[in-house]
């Protein structure tokens, strides 16, 4: 086949489940398709918030020191090539075909799923481009992801939080040591972000592990009378950060795997800071004179996190959108951001798997809100009772963002 959309139809179809936690799959293909050393350096980064963020700043300041590099990241928004990068520049279409041709030819009659067809397609593009560094975002978890059968050379945890419990456990220590599944031992080099649970510690002491952690060895304190931050790391300090859509946390992590590669350059890294942006994190778009910021977050630690953002820039927000998936802690998400902003609310309908009817995720939240089948609806809703100049916020799940940032085009 040479047409990418019949190939996801078929990648989409070859097993029975949508997630099937388990390596086994993956590493019998990792070694008949000879993918476990898909570039010369690899890089692992799980977490429960934060990752595709950290991934695009590492992607973003490696190119800018002049390494070649490929990325993944995941889910992607409006087409599939986003989860496929090369250099900065979504994998093409006869790329990512011969890449499931490939998949296709070696796995015979191993059914994969949808992720594990992916990150395969994934590894064989960055091999057969020869880039320098392989960025490898988790999907879930960590210990059972499809990436995590390639053994990295740097490993990133950007936040643990409660998210996925019916497959991660239920506390914050349970889900940090799935997270920290990625680890290897020493030499491995390890980032982690702030607020770790003692598992992951106890993790890293295991394996001879020594980590930099955000917060204890390198710190950022942030300006907002300027919209600067600063950057403060063992021997070296960067000042006047601009600050731009990515967060100062997570751009401080990226900061941090890089420089176990190279010495990172300060201008470069400003440059980065300033010019890095990416779909639906703390996505600003100005919209009938409003300005609307689009969030991923679906969690209460991702919800404190944005607010955290948002004050930063000056940003709050007079009317909020919300559309979440199933299977979400709906009550928990609403009572963290209704705590934090009095601005009033609207619910739209999420579509595709695990859907949620407005209605519903209004009974979930225990909200009583004006409820919408689409997101054109409730933007429209939120633009006709605010006026030009104030702040809207649409957040949620993916499915939220796939289909409201197109609206300001």
């Amino acid at each position: 086949m040479t047409d990418l959309n019949n190939w996801l139809a078929h990648i989409s179809s070859q097993h029975d489940q949508v997630i099937d936690m388990g390596l086994s799959r993956m590493q019998d293909m990792l070694q008949r398709l000879d993918l476990g050393q898909p570039a010369q350096k690899v890089i692992t980064i799980a977490g429960t918030n934060g990752k595709g963020t950290t991934a695009t700043a590492i992607e973003a300041l490696l190119l800018a020191h002049g390494r070649s590099v490929g990325a993944t990241l995941s889910p992607h928004i409006n087409r599939f090539n986003e989860r496929i990068r090369i250099n900065g520049a979504e994998a093409s279409d006869k790329k990512i075909c011969a890449a499931f041709a490939a998949v296709e030819a070696a796995r015979k009659d191993l059914p994969l799923t949808y992720f594990e067809f992916s990150a395969l397609a994934a590894l064989w593009c960055f091999k057969d481009s020869v880039v320098d560094v392989a960025i490898l975002e988790i999907g879930l978890g960590g210990r059972l992801d499809a990436f995590n059968v390639v053994d990295a050379d740097i490993a990133v945890i950007t936040s643990i939080g409660l998210d996925h419990q019916e497959y991660l456990g239920d506390t914050l220590d349970q889900i940090g040591a799935e997270k920290a599944g990625i680890l290897r031992a020493a030499p491995q080099q390890v980032v982690l972000g702030t607020d770790m649970p003692q598992s992951v510690f106890a993790a890293c002491e295991h394996l001879s592990l020594q980590p930099i952690q955000m917060g204890a060895d390198f710190q950022i304190s942030a300006d907002p009378q300027q919209d600067t931050w600063r950057l403060q790391m063992p021997g070296d300090v960067f000042q006047e950060i601009p600050l731009g859509s990515l967060s100062s946390h997570n751009l401080a992590l990226a900061c941090g795997a890089v420089g176990t590669l190279l010495d990172v350059q300060e201008e470069r890294f400003r440059e980065v800071a300033q010019q890095t942006s990416m779909p639906g994190r703390l996505q600003i778009m100005d919209i009938q004179g409003r300005t609307c910021v689009h969030d991923v977050g679906h969690n209460a630690a991702g919800i404190n996190f944005l607010w955290h953002e948002l004050q930063t820039r000056n940003l709050i927000p007079e009317h909020i959108v919300c559309c979440m998936l199933s299977g979400k802690d709906h009550a928990d998400v609403y009572k963290t951001l209704a705590n934090l902003s009095g601005a009033p609310w609207a619910l739209v309908s999420s579509h595709g798997e695990r859907s949620l009817t407005s209605q519903q995720l209004a009974q979930s939240m225990n909200l009583s809100a004006p409820c919408f089948e689409t997101m054109q609806q409730g933007l429209d809703h939120a633009l006709s009772a605010t006026s030009p100049g104030s702040v809207i916020l649409l957040f949620g799940s993916f499915n939220c963002v796939e289909h409201s940032t197109w609206l300001a085009q």
